[in-house]
């Protein structure tokens, strides 16, 4: 009794407060965290934010609460049922509505025990379906640190991408600014007219309010991408592009489509989640079947129910059956739906390779070029404001459709890593827990 007494827990009340929440997540600095090998002027690579985003993220830190929570179901699998102590008073009532004094075999006889035995295969089955449930967990935050993963790669891409965008947008303001400064010049001393000096302003300034844009841009960009590290927004977060030795050991665009999807099966987390949940279906239609014969109780008395009003467990053994035949048929969309993933990421990438290789081959050198002659010719005075616009103009468009298929190029890199599976640390489906917990019995 003395043990059973100790082993009792208190109620303790864990109330929410939602102001000291958003306090301690105003209070996470980017600057006072060590978790990433960085120097402040040198920035962090997409792979260490990423690293830093798995640990720090509220969303994935709530997700792997709910391990705790299976793992304690696993615990409660294993447990048997407690005996059952009583005591039946009909004997001692008996005789005392007959007249007599009820007697110490009268009370005595009222004292029952019951024991509820486990049916063959009925324990085991229920704590390996309990095992692979949490194994279903375990997976699925994995899969949730995948996907944080590629959403963070793409976010750095984003923030770069802006910042290029930006750097590449006031030397376009300085072209367009000598371009206006020579009109006005020229109008002043009579050789323009005030329509062309106020072209050539009216360039110039469709390229700054071009730069609001994409200083708006950027800024959403960093939001974004602070979300996802669990970071403030007001924090700004140095990116660093990824070098080429990473860019090396992680391009999968140089391998068939067939291959990636074959390796896809064995490293996304997706499917080892799904397959981790088919495993606990299939332990589940283990115990139905066990629980088909009768449940015996032994003690003081033998007690048998037999289950004929439930038809034998027949209708849950059917019930666990076809929750099997529906996962499998989940499993099967899955892969389907990885196969086509990877196909349409690496045709993507394909794409904006070919793009990028044109832009950079034929259409930027060509802007340039133009530009380079554009202005020598303007230096003589053989060409007009149109027709100086029309090459400025051209230019601009020629240098950030190239930015942006160069970052587009690198985010479509990400999610065929991420379709394929490579872009985190490999999943083993055939080994569920941890070193600490035992294999399900086959």
């Amino acid at each position: 009794m003395a043990s059973a007494l100790t082993a009792c827990v208190s109620y303790e009340p864990a109330p929410v407060d939602l102001a000291e929440i958003l306090g301690d997540l105003e209070a996470q600095q980017w600057a006072s965290l060590e978790t990433v090998d960085r120097t402040e002027s040198e920035g962090a690579s997409p792979s260490q934010l990423a690293a830093f985003a798995i640990t720090h993220n509220p969303s994935l830190q709530a997700a792997r609460t709910r391990i705790d929570v299976a793992r304690s179901l696993l615990v409660e699998a294993g447990l048997l049922a407690d005996p059952e102590i009583g005591w039946d008073g009909v004997d001692v009532l008996a005789s005392q509505l007959v007249g007599d004094t009820a007697t110490a075999i009268d009370y005595l006889s009222g004292f029952g025990l019951s024991i509820t035995i486990p049916r063959p295969g009925e324990l085991g089955a229920r704590k390996d379906g309990a095992r692979w449930r949490v194994e279903e967990v375990r997976r699925k935050v994995t899969q949730a640190e995948w996907t944080l993963a590629r959403d963070v790669f793409v976010g750095c891409e984003d923030v770069l991408e802006a910042e290029r965008l930006l750097d590449q947008n006031q030397s376009l303001v300085e072209v367009a600014q000598t371009t206006r400064d020579y009109f006005e010049r020229a109008g002043a001393a009579g050789a323009a007219t005030a329509i062309q000096a106020n072209l050539a302003s009216g360039d110039l300034l469709s390229i700054r309010a071009q730069r609001l844009r994409l200083e708006g841009r950027l800024r959403d960009a960093r939001h974004r991408l602070n979300a996802l590290l669990g970071l403030p927004p007001s924090i700004e977060v140095p990116v660093v592009p990824p070098t080429a030795e990473q860019h090396e050991s992680r391009d999968d665009g140089a391998l068939a489509p067939e291959t990636l999807v074959e390796r896809s099966l064995s490293l996304r987390p997706d499917l080892a989640a799904l397959f981790a949940a088919y495993q606990a279906a299939e332990e589940d239609v283990r115990l139905e079947v066990a629980r088909q014969f009768p449940q015996l109780s032994i003690g003081t008395g033998i007690w048998l129910v037999p289950g004929i009003f439930r038809g034998f467990n027949r209708p849950a053994i059917e019930t666990a059956l076809a929750r099997r035949a529906a996962l499998r048929e989940e499993i099967a969309a899955q892969v389907h739906e990885a196969r086509r993933e990877v196909y349409d990421a690496h045709s993507s990438l394909e794409e904006s390779r070919r793009e990028l290789e044109f832009l950079q081959t034929e259409l930027l050198p060509n802007a340039e070029e133009s530009r380079r002659l554009i202005g020598e010719a303007f230096d003589a005075g053989e060409v007009t404001l149109l027709e100086t616009l029309t090459v400025q103009r051209d230019l601009v468009d020629a240098r950030t459709r190239t930015t942006e298929v160069r970052a587009e190029l690198q985010r479509r890199r990400w999610r065929l890593l991420a379709a394929s599976g490579t872009l985190l640390a490999p999943v083993d489906q055939t080994t569920p827990l941890d070193e600490n917990d035992e294999t399900p019995v086959r």
